[in-house]
């Protein structure tokens, strides 16, 4: 099969059914972020919950300057809070990526970061990825030397995942060059790369907080100069394969395709008999079912045309950019150079059930038969439902009229109003900064939100999927561990557009470990917590049903409940669950218009569930211990 075989086939293009609306709003909203680059090298972003308070905050590297965390205050609105947290050791590396997740399994993220370079004296030489571990209390300890975490390579990002479903997070690190070489021509003009690549790095979880690196090993100590690589399970197997984008690809290594062969330990490389091997300047990887026929589809950008390829149950690859309208090729404005993509997704921005794209360009030299354009705009493409997109990137107000070089991007309902949100990381060349693009569309269609959170498998459920029924209508996701995108790592909540949808019939999970639960009938419009194993206690959202406001949060010795109602000494029902169901404490007493909850200051720190009952109400409030 040649590389992501072409389909000729005949499609209409369909009108998009309203404009969509993107809002950049980084300065308003409080991200002040520039990204210092050596080479025009690096750029990524992370949404996670650092603190623990249920929103999502967002970490970007910064290159040759310190890293910066912004913390959601749950008003629309973040604060830097990265002096004095444990990550000014990043001033001292070329920080490139960064993805999230947490190592141990104790409730909180943890954060790795991959370097090119660490500034020793007046020398640069290639550094060690940063691994730092959340301390539960706002603050960051960088353990990676201790960890394992100690080969020196050009690290440009890193995935999480558990290949081998044992419950603990693995990592796998892309790395780049190891030596440039150029082929040059008899005039000495440069006409071919032949550059020397670092091997990419997979560390498996000892479950200890220490690392053992194994790619070699396993068989995917792969040499492409990789960029990008999404974990992701192509064949519905159960397991997770991993799809690597990798840059020279027309003069190196293509895209590979490792097969996961659990339960036997490695991966088998099966890019070339799928046609997953596409030749590319791979720069990121966008993954989703784009079109609806239940396995995940995959775009590599590139220096030029991208490739979009169409996942055929799992068989193989056809490249169906053409006629899907994706190329992003050129730029007409600048003599129809190329364009230069970097951070890209599937993600549904108008919540008409539809996977749309984005795409973040920015230019970077390139050998002149690949010759690159300046003004490079993201690009916003709407899926139409048929296989086909739109490109309508000024009429939603994307990245219009900058000349920046945009590398990272990664999405998050951040402000968990039901639609997803962008930020973009842009290097400070040409005065450049990171841009925040909120989400306004306002077409009332429905949505439906998943937080999972794994028992047995890893605490954040990556390589779970879930399949969503209403109806005639089947979608799919899974969740990704960082890695894709570029140097990026999207939201973890599982996120539904519904259209019109009035109702959900069934959600069905599968978790990494292969435990499934299913939920029936849950609420549209609203965001759901899933326990692995103990779904019928509580996946149903976490309104407030019965109006009582819960302070501190999080909380050291006591919890106080303030009722919001008129509450005449009614009985109440309090149960403290951990997130594995297990109750830490259950009472029931009289409750008029305040209590205080006593608890035992033994109990570990972490996230925590307290249930509220009373005359037939119920609601349950996320809780952290300090």
């Amino acid at each position: 099969m040649r590389p992501c075989l072409f389909v000729l086939f005949m499609i209409s293009s369909l009108a998009i059914s309203s404009a969509q609306v993107l809002s950049e709003q980084s300065s308003a909203i409080g991200i002040d972020h520039s990204f210092r680059d050596r080479l025009l090298m690096g750029g990524g972003a992370a949404f996670f919950d650092y603190d623990m308070d249920g929103d999502e905050d967002v970490y970007i590297t910064s290159g040759y300057n310190r890293d910066d965390l912004y913390r959601n205050n749950g008003d629309g609105t973040f604060t830097n809070v990265s002096n004095n947290i444990g990550l000014d050791v990043t001033f001292q590396y070329n920080t490139m990526g960064v993805t999230t997740g947490d190592i141990d399994n104790d409730g909180d993220r943890d954060i790795f970061v991959s370097t090119w370079e660490r500034f020793d004296g007046t020398e640069l030489p290639d550094g060690r990825s940063l691994l730092f571990l959340n301390n539960g209390d706002g603050t960051f300890t960088e353990i990676g030397e201790q960890a394992g975490i100690t080969h020196e390579a050009f690290a440009m990002g890193a995935a999480f995942l558990d290949y081998n479903r044992d419950g603990y997070l693995d990592v796998y690190v892309m790395n780049h060059i190891l030596e440039a070489i150029f082929e040059t021509d008899e005039d000495g003009n440069q006409v071919g790369i032949a550059h020397d690549c670092y091997p990419n790095f997979l560390y498996v979880n000892n479950g200890n907080n220490t690392f053992t690196e194994v790619a070699a090993t396993l068989g995917v100590a792969d040499m492409g100069c990789t960029i990008a690589a999404v974990p992701s399970d192509y064949d519905m197997d159960g397991d997770l394969d991993l799809y690597l984008a990798n840059d020279f690809g027309y003069f190196l290594v293509p895209n590979v395709m490792y097969e996961n062969n659990y339960p036997e330990n490695g991966f088998m490389d099966v890019s070339g008999e799928t046609g997953a091997d596409v030749e590319a300047f791979g720069m990121g990887i966008a993954s989703g079912d784009y079109d609806h026929d239940l396995d995940f589809d995959y775009y590599t950008t590139n220096i030029g045309r991208n490739i979009l390829c169409e996942n055929l149950n799992g068989a193989g690859f056809s490249d169906v950019t053409t006629e899907a309208g994706v190329e992003n090729a050129t730029v007409p404005e600048e003599e129809n150079l190329n364009t230069t993509g970097w951070g890209t997704a599937f993600f549904d921005i108008d919540n008409d059930t539809w996977e749309d794209l984005f795409v973040a360009n920015g230019r970077i030299p390139a050998l002149p038969a690949y010759a690159t354009a300046l003004h490079d705009p993201d690009k916003l493409y709407m899926n139409n439902g048929d296989k086909t997109f739109t490109d309508v990137t000024n009429a939603a107000g994307v990245d219009v009229g900058d000349n920046l070089y945009t590398h990272g991007m990664a999405y998050s309902d951040y402000d968990e109003d039901g639609d997803l949100d962008i930020i973009t990381v842009v290097l400070d060349d040409l005065d450049g900064y990171s841009k925040f693009y909120v989400n306004e569309t306002n077409n009332g269609n429905n949505y439906i939100q998943f937080k999972l959170i794994g028992v047995e498998s890893n605490r954040d459920a990556f390589g779970s999927k879930a399949w969503l029924y209403s109806g005639d209508l089947t979608l799919v996701k899974e969740i990704y561990g960082g890695g894709a995108s570029h140097a990026s790592q999207h939201t973890s909540v599982l996120h539904f557009g519904l259209a019109d949808l009035e109702q959900v019939d069934s959600v069905r999970i599968e978790w990494t470990n292969g435990h499934v639960d299913v939920i029936d009938a849950p609420a549209i419009n609203t965001r759901h917590t899933v326990v692995e194993g103990v779904t019928s206690s509580i996946s149903s959202p976490l309104v407030n049903e019965l109006n009582i406001a819960v302070a501190p949060n999080p909380f050291t010795g006591t919890i106080n409940l303030f009722a919001n109602g008129d509450f005449s000494n009614e009985e109440l029902f309090v149960k403290l669950m951990a997130i594995d169901g297990t109750v830490m404490m259950s009472k029931t007493f009289a409750f008029g218009k305040q209590a205080q909850l006593d608890i035992d200051t033994q109990l570990p720190s972490g996230m925590y569930l307290l249930e509220l009952l009373s005359e037939g109400k119920r609601t349950i409030k996320k809780v952290v211990k300090r």
